[in-house]
């Protein structure tokens, strides 16, 4: 094999593949970045066997082959080679030279025979969105993923497709997050997607206003963005049935200031963070919302105008649960929805029905 290309267009395939290659494996060849050029173009595909990655670049192909190396190896030298063309050469054994202006290296190849193909994925289902709208579904709602492997289906985000709309959710027993968009589709399914797998296509795609197409097989998912392709397998199991987790009702709702909210959260947290619940408190009187946290090193308090319906409360939540959505929700004011103080509660923008957070609230002992 030998090839001609440059550091930045090199590079930008390295890093899109190497979000799928594990820092710990007990097969080597997944260690490494399988490069394979013909006609003009470089293929650079990376896999955990979980989710792979392949991206493809225009590049001077002056003898087609296929080889292995180092994903380590070669994401460190290609960034620290200077912004020039890069020259790539199988020679004698089982090395590679690679070189630009003055710099030269050679390393070991891995036996690209070894390495595994990605699944093909069979497109029975598929649905089309922006690569924007993908990224902010991905954003406001894959922090609440659980991390618990005792209940693998909650580790991934549910697609839910019906019509021209995609609902994605996550929860982990603690909150949820549910975000509705428009899609370009013609099939009803449903199919959850390892949240780690959301985690790697969000950092790809951009904000573009690009097609992302999206296939779904039986036990696969595929994303094409632009020149770059994702194969995750998908969770198998029966995702919770979120819509009955929704209230239906409500007896108490504020509107309040989005930032000033977050603002007073996150000096609430600091106290927080100490104690062993990491919780804060809200005491709710008429037009007055009153933040608070306590911790051997201190306590705060905090006031906020609100607007109201129904009656006073007091409710306690999980500091991190509540300024989690705080940070992606959009809008300059949220409604937030109570039943009672051991019901869960409802966050959403105001005047958008796409978006909803729901987090159940913490037990603390009322004041007397």
């Amino acid at each position: 094999m030998k090839i001609i290309t440059t550091k930045s267009i090199l590079l930008e395939s390295i890093n899109i593949v190497q979000k799928a290659v594990p820092s710990k494996t007990t097969l080597p060849i997944l260690e490494g970045i399988l490069f394979d050029a013909k006609g003009g173009k470089l293929k650079l595909t990376a896999t955990d066997l979980e989710i792979g990655i392949e991206t493809v670049s225009n590049v001077d192909v002056i003898e087609p082959g296929k080889i292995v190396l180092s994903s380590r190896m070669i994401g460190d030298i290609v960034r620290k080679l200077p912004d020039s063309d890069i020259e790539i050469e199988t020679s004698e054994g089982n090395l590679v030279s690679i070189k630009s202006e003055g710099s030269k290296f050679k390393i070991v190849t891995l036996p690209y025979e070894e390495y595994p193909e990605l699944p093909a994925v069979k497109k029975e289902s598929g649905i089309v969105l922006k690569q924007n709208i993908l990224k902010e579904m991905i954003r406001k709602t894959i922090f609440a993923v659980s991390f618990d492997e005792v209940r693998p289906i909650l580790t991934g985000v549910l697609f839910d497709v019906s019509g021209n709309e995609l609902t994605m959710v996550a929860l982990d027993g603690f909150r949820m997050a549910v975000k509705k968009n428009s899609i370009i589709n013609d099939n009803n399914f449903r199919a959850v997607i390892p949240g780690k797998t959301l985690t790697e296509i969000g950092k790809i795609i951009n904000e573009k206003e690009e097609n992302v197409n999206i296939y779904f097989s039986k036990n696969h998912i595929q994303v094409q963005i632009e020149d770059t392709i994702i194969v995750s397998r998908l969770l198998e199991g029966e995702f919770i049935n979120y819509k009955q987790i929704i209230p239906s009702e409500y007896k108490i709702k504020i509107k309040v200031s989005s930032n000033l909210l977050m603002e007073a959260c996150d000096r609430a947290a600091l106290f927080a963070r100490d104690s062993s619940n990491n919780m804060i408190k809200f005491e709710i009187n008429e037009d007055l919302m009153v933040i608070m946290s306590n911790s051997q090193n201190g306590d705060v308090h905090e006031e906020l105008q609100i607007q109201k319906e129904g009656n006073d409360i007091e409710i306690a939540f999980n500091a991190k649960y509540f300024i989690d959505v705080l940070k992606v929700i959009e809008g300059e004011e949220i409604t937030i929805e109570f039943t009672t103080n051991v019901s869960p509660s409802i966050i959403r923008p105001i005047n958008n029905e796409d978006y909803l957070y729901l987090v159940l609230p913490a037990r603390f002992k009322k004041n007397n």
